[in-house]
C-alpha cells in the first residue's frame, strides 16, 4: 500500500439541510473541499467544523463550486456512500479462524465483506488488525486524533500471532505501540484459540498490554512516548478475551471446550487481581460465552466499550430482571435466545416470575445455521426461529421478546435475510424487539 494520501472523489448518497440549501444533490461527487482533494469523510467533517466550507463538485461531467454555510448547531446534511465516502479497506490477513470464510451461502451480503478499516473502527467500533496500515495511515490517525480504536491483537508474542493471522501480522505490535505513543486509546480483543494463544501466552499478552495501559502513574512503563501527541496520553483501555467461533474444526484448530473455558476464566480472574492492584480497574475480561461454556453465570463487567464484544451482556440482562416492573395480569412473555443463552434466560425468567408474578419463560431456539456449534443469540438465523415458532407455537396471549442484535433495526432483516414482518407473522403478530429487556417489554405495553 502506498505511503501517501489516497485522493479521490467522494460520492454523495444524500444531501439535506445546509448542503441542500447550497445546491448539493444526491449523486454529486466531491472532488475538492476548501480547495484540497479529499480522502474520506473525515476531511468533510473537519471542514464542516468551521461552520462554512466550499465544495468543488462533479455533476454530469461538469464541475461546479458551492459554498455550504451551517446554521447554529446545524449538521451539514451530507451522507457519503458507505458512510465514509471511500471503498472499505479489506482484510489482507490469513487468519486460521476467520469467521467470514466459514459463512454458508444465502446470508446478508455485507457479512461476506472482510473489512479491516481503521475509519470504521473509530466510527462504529469494529475491530481491526493494524496489518494494512501505511505510514500515511498511522500519521493520519494520530493527526486527526481518531481515538479510541478497537484492535484484534490475539497474541503479544510475534511468532504466535503470525501463526494465527499470517505473516502480515508481524508488525502489528509495533504499530499498536506507535499509536499509543501518539495519544490513541485502544480497546483490545483476543480471540482465544486452544493451544495456540491460551495458557502462558495469554498471560504474557495481557501482562504486556497492561504495561501499555492508560492510567499508569507518570513515569511508569509505557508512558514515556506521549510527547508525540503534544502531551496527550494514549494507552490500552481494556482487553476482551472471546472464544474462537468455529463452524468446522480443522487440523491444529479446535473449538473451546468446557475445560478450556474454565482455564481461561481462571486465568483472567488471576490477571484481574494482579492488574487491578496496579491500575485500579480489572482491565481484562472474559467474554460471557466463556463463563457459560464453563458452566458459570457471567459476572458484571467494568468495560462498557467491550459490551458489543459479548462482555457484560448477561449480567446486564439479569440486573434488568431484578428491576423490571411487570404486571401479573399482563400478557405472557417468551424470551428468545440461542442455546448458549439458555441458563441466563432461565435465571432471568425465574427472577421475574418470583418478583412480579408475571408469566415469563425462556424461548430457546437450537442454532442450526452454522451447523449447531455456533450457539450465540446474535448469530441465530431468522429461518430457524420461524421454524421453531411453527413447531412450538406461542400461547394465545404470549409475546416473543427478541433482542435487536438478532434483527438490527436499521436493516430490518436477520442475517439470513428474514424480514421483521415475516417473523412477526410467524409469531402471530406478537413480536417485540428491543436493545434490552426493558425496551422489548415496553414495546409490548405500547400495543
Amino acid at each position: 500500500m502506498s505511503g501517501g494520501a489516497v485522493q479521490q472523489a467522494l460520492p454523495i448518497d444524500e444531501a439535506v439541510a445546509a448542503a441542500a440549501r447550497a445546491g448539493v444533490r444526491a449523486g454529486d461527487r466531491i472532488v475538492a473541499i476548501d480547495g484540497r482533494p479529499p480522502e474520506d469523510v473525515f476531511d468533510l467533517e473537519l471542514a464542516a467544523a468551521d461552520g462554512r466550507f466550499t465544495l468543488e463538485l462533479e455533476r454530469g461531467g461538469r464541475r461546479l463550486a458551492v459554498e455550504v454555510e451551517l446554521g447554529r448547531g446545524e449538521e451539514h446534511g451530507l451522507t457519503l456512500r458507505d458512510g465514509i465516502g471511500a471503498p472499505v479497506r479489506r482484510c489482507a490477513n490469513d487468519c486460521l479462524f476467520c469467521f467470514v470464510n466459514q459463512l454458508p451461502p444465502g446470508l446478508r451480503p455485507s457479512l461476506y465483506v472482510r473489512d479491516d478499516d481503521y475509519r470504521l473502527s473509530f466510527l462504529q467500533g469494529t475491530f481491526i488488525t493494524l496489518t494494512n496500515l501505511s505510514e500515511h495511515d498511522l500519521e493520519r490517525i494520530v493527526a486527526l486524533r481518531l481515538s479510541p480504536l478497537y484492535v484484534s491483537l490475539h497474541a503479544w508474542e510475534d511468532d504466535a500471532r503470525v501463526r494465527l493471522m499470517g505473516a502480515g501480522a508481524r508488525e502489528a505490535r509495533a504499530r499498536l505501540s506507535r499509536l499509543i505513543a501518539g495519544g490513541i486509546e485502544i480497546h483490545v480483543q483476543i480471540v482465544l484459540c486452544p493451544e495456540l494463544n491460551d495458557g502462558a501466552l495469554l498471560r504474557e499478552t495481557v501482562r504486556q498490554l497492561s504495561v501499555l495501559a492508560q492510567g499508569r502513574p507518570s513515569g511508569a512503563a509505557g508512558s514515556g512516548a506521549a510527547g508525540l501527541a503534544g502531551g496527550r496520553r494514549g494507552g490500552v483501555i481494556d482487553v476482551g478475551v472471546v472464544p474462537v467461533s468455529l463452524a468446522h474444526e480443522s487440523p491444529g484448530l479446535r473449538r473451546v471446550s468446557a475445560a478450556d473455558a474454565a482455564a481461561a476464566v481462571a486465568a483472567v480472574g488471576e490477571l484481574q487481581g494482579v492488574v487491578a492492584a496496579e491500575l485500579g480497574r480489572r482491565f481484562v475480561h472474559a467474554a460471557d460465552e466463556l463463563y457459560l461454556l464453563a458452566g458459570l453465570l457471567p459476572p458484571a463487567a467494568d468495560a462498557p466499550s467491550q459490551y458489543e464484544n459479548g462482555i457484560g451482556i448477561c449480567a446486564a440482562l439479569l440486573a434488568e430482571a431484578d428491576e423490571l416492573e411487570l404486571s401479573a395480569s399482563g400478557p405472557s412473555l417468551a424470551l428468545l435466545g440461542g442455546m448458549a443463552a439458555a441458563p441466563v434466560l432461565a435465571e432471568a425468567s425465574r427472577r421475574l416470575v418470583s418478583r412480579t408474578g408475571a408469566a415469563v419463560r425462556p424461548y430457546i431456539v437450537a442454532n442450526r445455521l452454522f451447523g449447531g456449534t455456533v450457539t450465540v443469540t446474535g448469530l441465530l438465523g431468522g429461518r430457524e426461529v420461524v421454524a421453531a415458532l411453527r413447531e412450538q407455537s406461542l400461547a394465545r396471549d404470549e409475546w416473543l421478546l427478541a433482542p435487536r442484535v438478532f434483527l438490527p433495526e436499521d436493516l430490518g432483516r436477520t442475517l439470513d435475510e428474514i424480514s421483521e414482518e415475516e417473523l412477526a407473522a410467524a409469531a402471530g403478530g406478537r413480536l417485540a424487539l428491543g436493545h434490552d429487556l426493558s425496551s422489548a417489554a415496553a414495546a409490548v405495553s405500547r400495543r
